[in-house]
């Protein structure tokens, strides 16, 4: 009997196969090849301590592109609500934040802070040059910087202050952490 959510083939459409009538079946390799070599495009030197990429001379060989070394994952800010945001360009945090003029490329985050102790718009973080500067926008309840080893810092509104991996950002009374990515994940 068939089960009520086959379709049955009507007879004669697929040939039914005889004991020994598989075909033979021959899977050929495909011939491996190298890697073409890169160069730079005219003009473009690459900075001077930076990995270079190496060209197999036997095809067999694996290759891997260099990649960084490690502790350089990028910057990461984790809110609660499972709010996780990679600090790819700057952002602006608040409760209804609107985009910051300083940096109109700025990414606009709304945080959910029942406590309303989160302003409008109440800070900028972003990375530079390998480094995370938040600054205070003028917020009502004031932006504070827990390091890792306890030491606690008040910002001064519109003043950029550095914030080491491991670091938490208060918002008023809403903590945001920011630290490094593991390499393995970005």
């Amino acid at each position: 009997m068939v089960a009520p959510e086959f379709i049955e083939p009507p007879p004669g459409l697929i040939p039914a196969a005889e004991p020994g009538d598989a075909p033979e079946r021959t899977v050929q390799a495909a011939p491996r090849r190298g890697l073409p070599a890169f160069s730079p495009p005219p003009g473009i030197v690459p900075p001077a301590g930076a990995p270079r990429a190496v060209v197999p001379t036997n095809p067999e060989e694996r290759v891997e592109a260099p990649g960084p070394s490690p502790g350089e994952g990028a910057w990461r800010l984790r809110a609660p609500g499972g709010i996780e945001v990679l600090l790819v360009r700057p952002v602006v945090l608040g409760r209804d934040p609107v985009p910051d003029p300083a940096r109109p490329g700025a990414a606009v985050i709304a945080l959910d802070d029942p406590a309303r102790s989160v302003s409008k718009t109440h800070a900028r973080i972003e990375a530079v040059h390998g480094r995370v500067q938040v600054t205070d926008l003028s917020s009502t309840n004031g932006t504070r910087l827990l390091t890792p080893d306890g030491e606690a810092l008040e910002l001064e509104p519109g003043r950029p202050a550095e914030a080491p991996s491991g670091a938490t950002v208060l918002l008023g009374e809403f903590a945001v952490r920011l630290d490094r990515v593991p390499l393995d994940t970005v």
